[in-house]
C-alpha cells in the first residue's frame, strides 16, 4: 500500500471525498496511489488537505508523491 493511500485511509478519507476536498481529479489522486508521478501543485494541494485531517504537517516527501 502505497504511503498517500495510507495517510488518505488514516485521515478517514475515501477517494471521493479527496478530491472534492482537494481539487484534484480522481485519476490523478489513483496515480499518486499506484506510485505514479503527477504535478507538484496537485501533490501539493493532496498534502494540505490531508495536513488539515491529520493536524500535522504532511509534505509531498513525507507522503512518497512522485513528482514530474
Amino acid at each position: 500500500m502505497s504511503k498517500v493511500r495510507e495517510l488518505r485511509i488514516k485521515a478517514a478519507l475515501n477517494i471521493s471525498e479527496l478530491y472534492r476536498l482537494s481539487g484534484v481529479s480522481r485519476p490523478t489522486i489513483e496515480k499518486m496511489e499506484r506510485d505514479e508521478a503527477v504535478r507538484p501543485d496537485l501533490a501539493s494541494a493532496v498534502c494540505r488537505v490531508l495536513s488539515q485531517r491529520l493536524e500535522y504537517e504532511v509534505t509531498i516527501e513525507s507522503a512518497e508523491i512522485k513528482v514530474l
